[in-house]
């Protein structure tokens, strides 16, 4: 004999229920039966009142329409307190409808459109959430973004003062004569006496002995300068020239010009070379059975990276390249400001969906901030725009296989993990680090 397991629902009728009316508003009083709060659902529309707290169910198909965006509950003690207020005001004299209690059709119908008007509802509300939320990312992200140029400006600010702070003092001391120069600068060694020791003080006024003989060298003239440069450019270009006999150690005479090499052997004869390679993007030998493959992933991944938002009112310039985001969030997760670098990265994709490096990077962050499903899920969203499968994307496919892999080891899906990870070996043999997790996670298995 077949026995049913379903549990029908208890129906609260108007009898187990209070209410009571003024002109504007109704009052409805539930009783609770000892259920707890979270397992109480309750549903108004208009004309439409739903009550469900398993095993009991309550309806009411309301005799006039009703606000329901000021409907107030209250559970307290015992009770569901339920507050309608009126569109009309008046009295109802009946809390339901009585034609629609006679009427199943019109209850089936009046209950699906009450039902579609609720999750259409729901479903705007859904949506202005995430729009608000959205909105408070974007400018969360920006204030970090701000906050990030503000902190560049002042170090470089600080840099550029203590740069034309040196520079002040170094043009103050080249004005100074030398005879004054030398003065502050055995003064500046004499201080060094004070709180040393005796041996440091020897080395000391060794130095003071040293620079009271040694007098400020002359300056050299432009002159000078000159002879000296064609002196050397002339050594170097004729090592065995005739001044420089073998073994005789002579040296060229200050008083003798030496004339230029140009002027000895003339100018030399102009010519040109023309060097031509094949462009190669990748940085493995090309292979004319991977050729296809290759150029699909070079154009789609190009496409992706010059991606550009459209313009608009409240984004600035370098906002709508996401590249430029990319960047920004990489430096804030360099920094440590993860949440700031996953708005960055989420941005960065609304811009450009199909850059695998976005998810791959934000995967990094959730990794980090213990968001182990979400970083499950860019990582296989970044494996699956990794395609076709080439050399320029073999680390790419790497990291994003061992970030899963480690996401599912911290939800102790071991086997999972291990089937990631051997397929990053497979990928990139000569890591020992990889090899090692391997033996861990092999451990973990029963």
């Amino acid at each position: 004999e077949y026995k049913s397991y379903l549990r029908m629902p208890i129906l609260i009728t108007e009898k187990d229920i209070t209410w009571s009316e003024s002109d504007a508003k109704v009052d409805l009083t539930l009783p609770k039966k000892s259920i707890p709060t979270s397992n109480i659902d309750i549903m108004c529309t208009d004309r439409y009142l739903k009550v469900n707290y398993s095993p009991y169910f309550y309806e009411c198909f309301l005799k006039n329409a009703v606000d329901e965006d000021k409907t107030v509950i209250v559970l307290e003690g015992g009770e569901i307190n339920i507050t309608l207020v009126k569109v009309n005001q008046g009295m109802w004299h009946e809390l339901s409808d009585p034609s629609v209690a006679l009427d199943r059709d019109k209850r089936r119908e009046l209950k699906q459109m009450a039902m579609e008007y609720h999750e259409e509802k729901a479903r705007k509300t859904v949506e202005e959430r995430q729009k608000i939320k959205a909105e408070q990312n974007r400018w969360a992200l920006r204030r970090a973004m701000d906050q990030d140029s503000n902190e560049k400006e002042r170090i470089e600010s600080v840099k550029q003062a203590e740069r034309d702070r040196v520079t002040q003092e170094l043009d103050a001391w080249q004005s100074l004569e030398d005879d004054v120069r030398q003065s502050r600068y055995l003064e500046s060694i004499a201080k060094e006496k004070d709180g040393c020791s005796d041996e440091q003080k020897e080395n000391v006024d060794s130095k003071l002995k040293e620079n009271a003989i040694v007098e400020a060298p002359k300056p050299i003239t432009k002159d000078e300068r000159a002879l000296k440069y064609e002196k050397i450019k002339h050594n170097l270009a004729n090592p065995l020239g005739p001044k420089h006999s073998s073994g005789s150690g002579e040296k060229l005479k200050s008083e003798e010009k030496v004339k230029p090499l140009w002027e000895v052997n003339g100018p030399r004869q102009k010519a040109e070379i023309s060097v031509s390679f094949t462009p190669r993007y990748f940085p493995s030998a090309a292979r004319e059975s991977l050729a296809r493959e290759e150029e699909e992933w070079i154009e789609k991944n190009v496409k992706a990276q010059t991606q550009i938002k459209p313009k608009d009112e409240d984004t600035k310039e370098e906002e709508r390249n996401p590249m430029w985001l990319k960047d920004k969030a990489n430096a804030f997760y360099k920094s440590g400001n993860f949440p700031a670098a996953i708005n960055a990265y989420s941005e960065a994709m609304s811009i450009s969906p199909s850059l695998p490096s976005l998810y791959i990077n934000r995967a990094s962050c959730y990794i980090v901030m213990n968001l182990f499903e979400d970083c499950i899920t860019d990582c296989t969203k970044a494996l699956s725009l990794l395609n076709p499968p080439v050399e320029a994307n073999r680390m790419s496919r790497v990291k994003a296989l061992v970030k899963r892999g480690s996401a599912y080891c911290q939800l102790e899906e071991y086997q999972k993990a291990l089937d990631d990870y051997k397929l990053a070996v497979k990928l990139h043999p000569d890591d020992a680090l990889l090899e090692k997790d391997i033996e861990l996670l092999q451990d973990k298995l029963p």
